[in-house]
């Protein structure tokens, strides 16, 4: 078995991993991310396979903006002015 294939076999490990998370949604997104981010990284591996691509690459989107642009908005809105 090559490199590759175990690229997809943690990323598959890790998107299975973040549905086991369920008091920490930080964890579970963060987790999500990791893999679906291997994802794109096998599918480009696999020579620009666009269906492992560009669905991963939207999760990937997801996860950032929960995580980090979401969580700064929802920041700014609790302090006291």
């Amino acid at each position: 078995m090559n490199w590759i294939v175990w690229i997809g076999y943690m990323a598959a490990a890790l998107v299975v991993i973040s549905f086991l998370v369920s008091k920490n949604m930080r964890l579970l997104r963060t987790i999500n991310m990791l893999g679906a981010a291997l994802f794109i990284l096998y599918g480009v591996l696999l020579n620009v396979n666009l269906p492992v691509i560009i669905p991963n690459a939207v999760i990937v989107g997801i996860q950032v903006y929960y995580l980090f642009i979401k969580r700064e908005e929802s920041g700014r809105s609790s302090q006291p002015a």
